[in-house]
């Protein structure tokens, strides 16, 4: 089975814990063990250790090695507190983009392209797992995660993002939410890395609407989407080639995902 049902084994998200573990990691030195996490945060170290396979989930630490990352020792540079917009819709991307994650890649990708659901439409996406993990863990464990992600972005942390919002015992998915346009970028450059890696220019059709692609999990309809791109254009940060058959852009650098956040940050300079 390759793929996590519970990202955090049934706890919800409280972002002070996962603050904690982040700050206690990277604030101290590179050889930091589990009980000595434990012991700095507070948490039980099995807590910590959930926290902490979170974070690698999301890149901001090393599976199975307790070791630091470019990605988090740069947001732990300039957002240790992980309480800056941007950093909170680069975390939101890098979840809902992992295919391993499986509940929170399916939920995010379906929300891209809904405007209102509930629970049970949730569930329905995952009815093909209940031959694979039983009838339990499909009814108990799937949708506990569900609720843990929906209480994520109603009460916890993300819901600064205010993207999902609940009313009358359904949810409203608020589309074209202000995404800085370099995190978009930043998105943009990673999905291209991983489904492109090295080539020079990628269709806009794809990188708005296709699974995982930016324009889907930051729920951005392809006309905001484009608008969006025409701003990047105009600040020399990527050129859109829109002629004969052509419909894609080129990112203007050579820089990194992690470069252009730390452009965002305001720690780097584009040129």
């Amino acid at each position: 089975m390759n793929y996590k049902i519970q990202s955090l084994n049934g706890f919800k998200m409280y972002f002070d814990q996962v603050v904690n573990v982040f700050k206690a990691k990277y604030d101290t030195d590179e050889d930091i063990n589990l009980d000595k996490l434990a012991e700095i945060t507070g948490l039980n170290r099995r807590k910590a250790r959930l926290i902490l396979n979170y974070l690698a989930d999301l890149g901001l630490s090393q599976k199975a090695s307790l070791k630091s990352t470019e990605l988090g020792r740069l947001i732990h540079k300039y957002d240790d507190f992980l309480e800056d917009k941007g950093t909170l819709w680069i975390m939101h991307y890098l979840q809902g983009t992992n295919d391993y994650v499986i509940i929170w890649n399916r939920l995010l990708n379906f929300l891209g392209n809904v405007d209102t659901f509930t629970r049970e439409d949730l569930l329905e996406l995952f009815v093909d797992l209940e031959t694979q993990i039983g009838e339990y863990t499909y009814k108990n464990h799937i949708g506990k995660e569900i609720r843990i992600i929906i209480d994520a972005y109603t009460n916890q942390r993300f819901s600064n993002l205010y993207i999902i919002e609940e009313q009358n015992k359904k949810y409203k998915v608020n589309k074209n939410p202000e995404v800085p346009n370099l995190i978009l970028l930043a998105a943009i450059k990673r999905y291209q890395d991983i489904n492109y890696p090295g080539a020079t220019s990628i269709s806009i059709n794809e990188i708005a609407t296709a699974k995982n692609s930016p324009g889907r999990i930051f729920f951005i309809d392809e006309h905001v989407f484009r608008q969006k791109l025409e701003e990047l254009k105009n600040r020399r940060y990527i050129g859109i080639e829109s002629r004969a058959d052509l419909d894609q852009i080129r990112i203007k650098t050579n820089k990194s995902f992690e470069d252009i956040i730390e452009v965002y940050y305001g720690g780097k300079e584009w040129n």
